[in-house]
């Protein structure tokens, strides 16, 4: 893969598809502050919890990414939470289980709404005032923004879950060796800040084949930027690609790979290197030899 990488800046034609909206979704002080945020649900979510999505991908790549760029991977704005849930368990069992203590301090303790599929609120971009529904909407957009909270269970059989719990979050079975079969790492050894010791983070290969199996659903730009930059940062830095490759592939079918294919396109490859500032030729082999 080596002989792909190249120096050069992204041309003047890639530099204008990236809307400003959706880089504004990744500005700093966005990032910065969900980190924070992402450190207090930490401390109130009941073990066993996983990191997925966005920042685990930041936590797995930035020092490798650092030493070639000179500055951090691009961090998250939402924070994504996979927890533990046994198929076989009824509404009552879920309700005396870690999952429920996790739901009920995102709400009690971090004062975070409940939304259709999870937790958010609405934040001053400028103070990082929380910020009612009702007085967000006295503010323009580019003055505010929406941390959400995803909870993420193990499994999709979630009729019991959405009994106990009145809302049916996303779920992905990809989630199910990371608690059952111990397919993890120790957050605690790759933060630079206070990580509880039973916090755990997905690895790289079932990451990046959740990222290839969202992307086709994903009904917002900014969001398909990302995943196509998260899943070309992976690969490419700090990792074995032709190891890293066969693993992605063990958790994929061929659907899953032709539909992730055909959702891709150049100018999509061109607007993901400009969010994180790398070369597009780069980026866009990086992620077409994963399936060749």
């Amino acid at each position: 893969m080596k002989e792909v990488r190249a120096s050069k800046p992204l041309n003047d034609s890639s530099r204008h598809i990236m809307s400003e909206a959706d880089r504004s979704q990744y500005a700093d002080e966005v990032t910065t502050f969900s980190e924070s945020e992402l450190q207090h649900l930490l401390e109130v979510a009941a073990p066993p919890v996983c990191l997925l999505g966005g920042w685990a991908v930041h936590i797995h790549v930035t020092d490798a990414f650092r030493e070639e760029h000179g500055r951090s991977y691009i961090g998250s704005r939402d924070i994504d939470l996979g927890v533990h849930v046994d198929s076989e368990w009824d509404a009552n069992t879920l309700q005396s289980k870690p999952v429920s203590t996790t739901l009920t301090n995102i709400e009690s303790e971090l004062a975070y709404n409940r939304g259709r599929f999870g937790f958010y609120q609405y934040f001053h971009r400028t103070t990082k005032e929380a910020l009612s529904d009702e007085d967000a909407a006295d503010y323009p957009q580019h003055e505010i923004f929406r941390l959400d909270i995803d909870v993420l269970p193990s499994t999709t059989e979630l009729d019991s879950f959405t009994e106990a719990f009145g809302f049916r979050p996303p779920a992905d079975p990809l989630l199910a060796p990371v608690f059952t079969d111990n397919q993890s790492e120790k957050l605690n050894e790759f933060v630079p800040w206070d990580a509880p010791a039973d916090a755990h983070l997905v690895p790289r290969p079932i990451l990046a084949a959740m990222k290839v199996r969202a992307f086709p659903e994903r009904d917002k730009s900014h969001k398909r930027l990302k995943d196509i930059a998260d899943l070309h940062a992976l690969v490419w830095y700090g990792s074995d690609f032709n190891q890293l490759r066969s693993d992605i592939e063990n958790h994929l079918t061929q659907d899953d790979i032709t539909r992730f294919k055909n959702g891709t396109s150049t100018e999509l490859f061109a607007s993901a290197a400009t969010l994180i500032g790398v070369d597009r030729d780069v980026l866009q082999n990086s992620i077409q030899q994963l399936f060749i």
